[in-house]
Parts: C-alpha cells; sequence; structure tokens
C-alpha cells in the first residue's frame, strides 16, 4: 500500500511537470507554417530584426548595402537615415517572408541571418531589390549573391534616374576632359629631384564592376583613379585597397 501512495505521488508530480513545461513551450503559429515572420525592428537600412519561433534574430538583407548610421567608428553617413526610414516603411510591424542563397551560408560573422526578404502581398515585393532600385542603397559586389546581376541593374536604373541617394548624396565623379597626376617619391622632399610619372586618367562616367571583365583591370582602373586612397566609383567595397574582388 505504501509503495502504491508513492507510485501516485510521483506520476502526480509528472504530469504535473510536463503540463508545466507544455504551458511555457512555444507553440507553432499558421504564420510559422507559411513561413512568415514578423519584423520587430529595423536595425538600419540592410539590417533587421525578426521574431522566429519566440526568438528574435537579426536578419542582414543579402545584396544589398545602405549608408551607415550606427557603426560607432563612423559618422551617420549621407541619406543613412532615409536608408532607415525606408525599410521601417517597408517591413517594421509586418510579416515578411526569410529566403536564403546557398551561396552565402546561414550567418554571418556577427551571428547574423543572411536573407533575401518578400512582402507577403499581391506582388510578392522583394524588399531587398526595391531599396536598390528606389535608391536607398547600393548593390553589394563585395559578397557577389545569385541576383547579382539584377541588383547591378537596379542600381545602375536609380543612377541613371537621379533617384534617393544618387540626388542627395552626388559622388564626386571627374568631368570629361583628361587629368595627369604626378607620382612622387614620398622619401624624396625636393620635387626637382624626383622622377615623376604621368598617366591619363579616364572621366567618362561613373564605373561600377560589371563595367570590367576581370580583376585586373578593376583595380588598374581603380588605382588610375587615385585608389585606394580615393574610390569615386565605389570599386572597393570593404575599403582594402581591392576593387571588385568577386570578378575572375
Amino acid at each position: 500500500m505504501k509503495k502504491l501512495f508513492i507510485l501516485v505521488i510521483f506520476f502526480t508530480l509528472f504530469i504535473s511537470a510536463f503540463n508545466t513545461k507544455a504551458a511555457f513551450s512555444y507553440v507553432e503559429t499558421e504564420m510559422d507554417k507559411q513561413k512568415l515572420f514578423r519584423v520587430v525592428k529595423v536595425t538600419d537600412g540592410d539590417t533587421i530584426m525578426v521574431n522566429v519561433r519566440g526568438k528574435n534574430e537579426s536578419v542582414r538583407l543579402l545584396g544589398i548595402d545602405t549608408p551607415e548610421t550606427v557603426d560607432p567608428k563612423k559618422p551617420v553617413q549621407c541619406f543613412g537615415k532615409a536608408a532607415s526610414d525606408k525599410m521601417k516603411f517597408f517591413v517594421l510591424g509586418k510579416y515578411v517572408r526569410l529566403v536564403d542563397d546557398a551561396s552565402q551560408g546561414n550567418r554571418d560573422k556577427y551571428k547574423r541571418l543572411l536573407r533575401f526578404v518578400y512582402l507577403p502581398d499581391s506582388k510578392a515585393t522583394f524588399v531587398n531589390g526595391e531599396m536598390v532600385k528606389q535608391g536607398f542603397a547600393f548593390s553589394y559586389r563585395q559578397y557577389p549573391t545569385k541576383f547579382l546581376n539584377k541588383f547591378n541593374a537596379f542600381e545602375k536604373y536609380a543612377r541613371e534616374n537621379n533617384l534617393g541617394l544618387w540626388n542627395s548624396c552626388p559622388l564626386s565623379v571627374p568631368k570629361p576632359t583628361i587629368k595627369q597626376i604626378i607620382i612622387t617619391n614620398p622619401s624624396v622632399q625636393k620635387i626637382n629631384q624626383v622622377p615623376v610619372k604621368t598617366i591619363a586618367v579616364y572621366s567618362g562616367g561613373d564605373k561600377d564592376c560589371s563595367d570590367f571583365a576581370t580583376h585586373a583591370s578593376a583595380q588598374a582602373f581603380f588605382v588610375s583613379q587615385g585608389g585606394p586612397g580615393s574610390d569615386p566609383h565605389r570599386l572597393d567595397a570593404d575599403k582594402d585597397g581591392l576593387a571588385c574582388e568577386s570578378l575572375p
């Protein structure tokens, strides 16, 4: 009888613990089943936070790059706030569909999910693409995704139509004339003692990585335009002195 009583108590405690755990476990919603996740925060123009099965996850939008607003090492860049506000307009408080790219991995070095973001509307709005097409972001060539050509085309469209940052933050592009750059030896102080070399600078308009066939040709052009100290054509996305590293 005593053993039976102990077994009853043990069984009661087990059921109670199981029910308590179940009460606090995450319940999959219909939105989860459709792989739609609610955006709870917009960090900046290319990073958002979504709720994934009860946990907030940071998501870096693939294929695009927007002016900085939250990097403590950099000042707020031109059009950065506008890009953040546009992202809020697109997604904040809404449900979005997240799609990965096998070539990019699941997360970046900051543990952010790497995803393409779509709205579940009748047009299946491609948020990454719209940010570039409307002039709120650049095509991010440093880490080329499967939609790189599409992003480049969107950027070209925005640039040629002076949309968004292309109108508000004009890049310093050389005028269509031929200049000469004098390259000197910095170890020699007197200019008349320095052997000089002159090179012609191309200035026929803005260039991007899609205009070059190889990394070598892009690098040569990049250097001729003052790189790495100056990068008016934004060929060096990560500022490491190498232009268009995605090219062969």
